[in-house]
């Protein structure tokens, strides 16, 4: 097998993300933005705010010729979380498709762990084609207010696409720590140890000037790649563009389009420390004053909904009646009425 088809092999499906968000790698994936987190990790799938449908295109750096496709949904269920992925590569001869469907659930207040599985499909004209198939395991943790600490272990499985004994998907171990400083700013860093290309380090930052606009710059190395984004959000509908540099490559374009609201948004560092919450809770609560620990002991409120529930009333006001609940993004007609016991004005 001659060394192009063979760095193929290795790199097929690596690291060109499908948003542009995720163009940051391991750091990015802390405050995941749309259904694609699933690709890097899995538990971020567990943190966003409500069901949503991402479509994306990107262009892989170098690569003219070769357009990147995907599209990835979610769906909330109580504290479980459900996402599934499909992107496709190819022109000229080549082509690559990978479809992902991973799961998140909270273990604890503060703590939610996810796993993937994806089957992937590899077709280069001369050389024949190949399937195999690779799972990820991933977690994100919040042990104080505003302070997020995440891993994750891509190719914790992988089968070999070819008769080289090689993993479809390079085992690659990853963590990351991020923060809120304030509300509407983001700063996370990540290492990652890359089965075949070695450690990679990885740096994010966004800021929100204005509510539903936010801007973002991301930094990895070893080679040095830089990467600028920009999220504009109104009401349902969110787009994404990025472009990144390469010193040695083509600039890489993406965009990405999201219909409902999934994007994560932290809570704020606190220098306070959190009071303590009673391990029974006097129901029914005050949905304008409950706090997120207080509504996750809610039967059907896991992390992510108590988190989307508190920032729709931080940014809206005070909710007059419990039927308005419905406006909340994730909060339907069910839910509201399983929740209506529990919860007061």
């Amino acid at each position: 097998m001659n060394w192009p088809v063979l760095f193929i092999l290795i790199s097929a499906f690596e690291p060109q993300s499908e948003s542009p968000w995720l163009s940051g790698g391991i750091a990015a994936a802390l405050f995941p933005k749309t259904p694609f987190v699933v690709s890097v990790n899995p538990a971020g799938v567990g943190l966003l705010c409500g069901n949503s449908v991402s479509v994306s295109a990107s262009r892989p750096f170098g690569f003219r010729d070769l357009d990147r496709t995907a599209i990835a949904g979610c769906h909330l269920a109580g504290k479980y979380s459900f996402a599934g992925l499909l992107n496709y590569s190819g022109r000229n001869g080549y082509s690559e498709m990978t479809a992902d469907c991973g799961a998140a659930v909270g273990l604890r207040r503060g703590i939610v762990a996810g796993l993937s599985l994806s089957c992937h499909r590899l077709q280069i004209e001369g050389f024949g084609s190949g399937t195999a198939v690779s799972s990820d395991i991933g977690v994100i943790a919040r042990p104080a207010r505003g302070l997020y600490l995440g891993g994750a272990v891509r190719g914790l499985y992988s089968s070999s696409l070819t008769s080289t004994g090689m993993g479809a998907v390079p085992r690659t171990i990853s963590g990351a720590v991020g923060i809120s400083p304030v509300n509407g700013v983001l700063v996370s860093a990540g290492a990652s140890m890359h089965q075949y290309s070695g450690e990679e380090y990885s740096f994010v930052t966004s800021v929100e000037p204005y509510p539903g606009v936010s801007l973002s710059f991301s930094f990895l190395s070893p080679p040095i790649r830089m990467g600028m984004g920009l999220n504009v959000c109104i009401s349902s509908l969110s787009m994404q563009y990025g472009y990144a540099t390469h010193p040695e490559l083509e600039s890489s374009h993406s965009i990405c389009l999201a219909y409902g609201s999934s994007d994560f948004h932290p809570d704020p560092f606190s220098h306070s420390e959190d009071e303590e919450v009673e391990e029974i809770v006097s129901f029914p609560l005050n949905i304008n004053t409950a706090t997120e620990e207080e509504l996750i002991q809610i039967p059907g409120i896991g992390p992510s909904k108590a988190s989307t529930i508190r920032n729709y009333i931080e940014s809206s006001g005070p909710l007059e009646s419990i039927d308005q609940m419905i406006e909340i993004p994730g909060i339907g007609s069910t839910t509201l009425e399983n929740l209506r016991p529990y919860l007061t004005v």
